[in-house]
Formats: structure tokens, C-alpha cells, sequence
């Protein structure tokens, strides 16, 4: 036990640090779209309470309205993206702790555990849009919520904790939604209070979701029809293929070249690793990687069906037409999480299987496999550039909008977020109540 807690503590340290190193330091001073013109102005303006459960494009974002309250009340304006990336640093450490936590009793070998509760911070394209911003902090509560729905709690109480946090998870996600045939199958073997517990946080969380979805739809513009041939390419080009190489131009160039071909190559480590451990696993742990599996795919299908622009026909484009079509979703980021997961599975099944046998040599070799593979991942991440580099920054901003207001304490400031044009106005009276840099 005291051991479990060691490595869960050293996941969270190495994790928490890498994620902030995997961001370039200016991009930590920039407002990422919804934590400027949503969560932060609605913040200020309309206050808490009115704002924690306030659905925004048909669903319920709870953690980064909880999170945007704290910081906006607590820290000065001008530090607001600063602590705003500190905030979601700190809740991906958490993550891959829990992770490691969660893993207890799916995955049997600690190195094992250990490299699953990384994939929260080795997937190179997470560097683009996700890390450090409240606006996609959703995707680690998928993440949260799988894993939740699929863990063993070690006791009751722990079992209640894990139910409270599906529920604060389900109430950020709304393709939380994938979790429920799984919560749904383990009521039917096992209905202990622990599992009951998270099955009804999740199924809770869940509702939530779909009554605001209901009540306050999401805006969904008619384009193309999206077919299933499209939604499995372009789960291989934007989930898998950036797994192995963080470069866009060249995976644009390799798909303009090879086509079908290095698509297949891309998948086809996660095919054997899938095999390995469905073969050399027991039952659960071929129904947790089946279900992880199943929400990659369908948490990126989903993605592309609600947003059914002409770019995401992927079935239908050929040689040059790579170039001009987008091979870096975020979507791609958030299934990716879920096909890396494979090979942790596989390593900790090959292990059991074969260390009776060789408990030395199955163990090295597979431990030294896994280091590279993770290793070489890791390196992709500095390939992907981070898609801040598109705004001002926000305590120069602010600086301006000081100056600006006291020239005028009646008017308002336009400020803008990231990417693109983003462009939202505060009042000065706000300003100039919520800085500290007036003299």
C-alpha cells in the first residue's frame, strides 16, 4: 500500500513537470477561446452561482467554470492565464495519479501502471490546443471517467469518492455519454456498493448532460454527410498516425505519397498489442480494452458528426489533396489517449504470461521495449507546435486595457483570445476593480 502511494506520487511530480515543460513559456500568457470570452467574462459578469451549471453550446463544462471562479476571485487579472495554466498542470498530474490509482487490479504489472498513468501527457498532440487551458480540460475527464467506470476500489469509502468524481467528470464531458454502456454491463455481474456508487455518479453526470443538451442545444450547422469510411480514416490520420510522428507537413507528405499504406503501418502496433493482450489476458482486462477501444473510436466519430465540414470527408482524398485538408484535429488528441492505452495492456499481459517461465528475461525485455516506445513518443511532442502563438499576450493586454480605462473608467476593453480572431470586452469598471497594476 505504501508503495502504491510512492508511485503515485512520483507519476504526479514527473507529470505535473512535464506537462509544463511541454509548452513553450510565452504560450503560458495567452488566453485559449472559451477561458477568455466564456468562462472569464461570464465569470466576472454574471458571477458563480449563476454560471457553475450554465450550459454553453448545448452541454455543461462544471470543472472549468469551478476552476475559472477560483482563479478570477482570487487572482489579480493580469495573472489570470498564468494561473489558469498552472491550474490545468497541476489537474494532469492529478489525472495520471489517479490514473496509476485506477489501474489497481486491471493492469498487473507496475511498470505497466506506471506507463498508462503517462499517457495523459505523452500524446504529442495534446501540445497543439489541450494542455493548459480550462476550455479542454474535458478531455482528461474522459480520460477520468473511463477509467473510473472500469476501476476496482479497493473499499467502500473509496468507492463513494471515485462515484463523486465521475459525476464532477460526467458534468465537464458530454461524450461522457460512451461511459455508460460500460457502468451499465458491470451492474450486471457486480452490484457492490462501490460500483453502484460510480455507476450512479456517471449515470447522474450523464443526465445532467443531456438535459441541457436538450434544453439548450448545440448549434449544428447542416454541411456533408460523414460516413463511417470517413470517421475510420480520419481516426487513423489524426489519432494514430501523430502518435508516431508529431510533424504534420511530413505526415502530410507521407500521406501524399503512400496513402492507405503508411496508415496501416501507423496501426499496426496498436493491432498487435490489442492481439497480445486479448490473447494472453483474462476476461476483465480484454473488457477494459475493448471498451477503451470502442470510446477512441467513437469519441472521435462523434467529433466529426456533429462538425460535418467538407474537410473531414477523409475516405475521399488523394495523393496532393493531403496538403489541404486537416491531419491535426484536437478530436485526434483526445482518441489517442485511448489507442496508446493498448500497449500498456500489452505489456503487462505478456509479462504475466510469460514470466513464470522467464521472470527475469520477460521483464527486461519488456520494460526496455516499453522505455523506447514511450521514450520515442515523447519525442514527438516538440514537434507539434502549440497553437497560442496566435494571440497577444494576456498581461499585456491587460497593461493596455489598465492604461486605456483609466483614461476612461466608462467605456469597456476588447480583448483577444486565442486561436484566430477572438474578440470579447470587459468593462473597465472590472478592469480596473480586478488589477493590481494600477498605481
Amino acid at each position: 500500500m505504501r508503495r502504491d502511494w510512492v508511485w503515485g506520487v512520483t507519476v504526479f511530480v514527473v507529470v505535473t513537470v512535464w506537462t509544463w515543460l511541454r509548452i513553450p513559456l510565452p504560450d503560458h500568457d495567452v488566453v485559449w477561446a472559451e477561458d477568455g470570452v466564456i468562462f472569464l467574462k461570464e465569470q466576472i459578469e454574471r458571477g458563480t452561482l449563476a454560471t457553475l451549471l450554465h450550459p454553453y453550446a448545448g452541454y455543461q463544462h462544471f470543472l472549468p467554470r469551478l476552476f475559472s471562479a477560483a482563479v478570477v476571485e482570487w487572482v489579480p487579472l493580469e495573472s489570470y492565464n498564468r494561473a489558469v495554466f498552472a491550474v490545468c498542470v497541476v489537474f494532469a498530474g492529478l489525472t495520471a495519479a489517479a490514473t496509476y490509482r485506477l489501474t489497481r487490479g486491471i493492469i498487473r504489472w507496475i511498470p505497466g501502471r506506471v506507463l498508462m498513468s503517462l499517457i495523459p501527457v505523452a500524446v504529442p498532440l495534446l501540445s497543439l490546443e489541450i494542455i493548459g487551458n480550462f476550455a479542454d480540460l474535458h478531455t482528461y475527464c474522459l480520460w477520468l471517467a473511463a477509467w473510473i467506470a472500469l476501476s476496482k476500489p479497493a473499499s467502500k469509502v473509496e468507492g463513494v469518492l471515485w462515484g463523486v468524481i465521475a459525476l464532477v467528470a460526467c458534468l465537464t464531458e458530454v461524450q461522457a455519454l460512451l461511459v455508460v454502456p460500460i457502468v451499465i454491463v458491470r451492474l450486471f455481474w457486480d452490484r457492490s456498493l462501490p460500483v453502484i456508487a460510480i455507476a450512479t455518479g456517471t449515470l447522474v453526470g450523464v443526465g445532467t448532460q443531456m438535459f441541457s443538451w436538450l434544453t439548450t442545444p448545440r448549434p449544428i450547422k447542416e454541411g456533408v454527410d460523414i460516413g463511417i469510411p470517413d470517421v475510420v480514416v480520419g481516426w487513423l490520420v489524426n489519432a494514430v498516425l501523430p502518435i508516431w510522428n508529431g510533424h504534420r507537413e511530413t505526415n502530410s507528405i507521407l500521406l501524399a505519397e503512400y496513402g492507405w499504406k503508411i496508415l496501416a503501418l501507423a496501426v499496426l502496433p496498436f493491432v498487435l498489442a490489442a492481439l497480445a493482450a486479448l490473447i494472453f489476458d483474462k476476461a476483465y482486462q480484454r473488457f477494459a480494452l475493448c471498451a477503451l477501444l470502442f470510446i477512441s473510436a467513437a469519441s472521435f466519430g462523434g467529433s466529426l458528426l456533429v462538425n460535418p465540414h467538407e474537410s473531414f470527408q477523409y475516405a475521399r482524398f488523394v495523393g496532393p489533396e493531403w496538403f489541404l485538408v486537416p491531419i491535426d484535429l484536437r478530436y485526434g488528441a483526445a482518441a489517442a489517449l485511448f489507442v496508446l492505452a493498448a500497449l500498456p495492456f500489452a505489456a503487462s499481459s505478456l509479462v504475466m504470461r510469460f514470466s513464470p517461465r522467464f521472470p527475469i528475461a520477460s521483464r527486461s525485455v519488456v520494460l526496455v521495449l516499453s522505455t523506447i516506445v514511450l521514450g520515442y513518443i515523447a519525442i514527438q511532442g516538440p514537434e507539434v507546435a502549440s497553437a497560442k502563438t496566435m494571440a497577444k499576450p494576456w498581461s499585456a493586454q491587460v497593461e493596455s486595457a489598465v492604461v486605456a480605462c483609466e483614461a476612461s473608467p466608462g467605456s469597456s476593453f476588447t480583448f483577444e483570445s486565442a486561436p484566430g480572431i477572438r474578440y470579447f470586452d470587459l468593462s473597465c469598471a472590472d478592469v480596473l476593480d480586478r488589477s493590481s497594476l494600477r498605481p
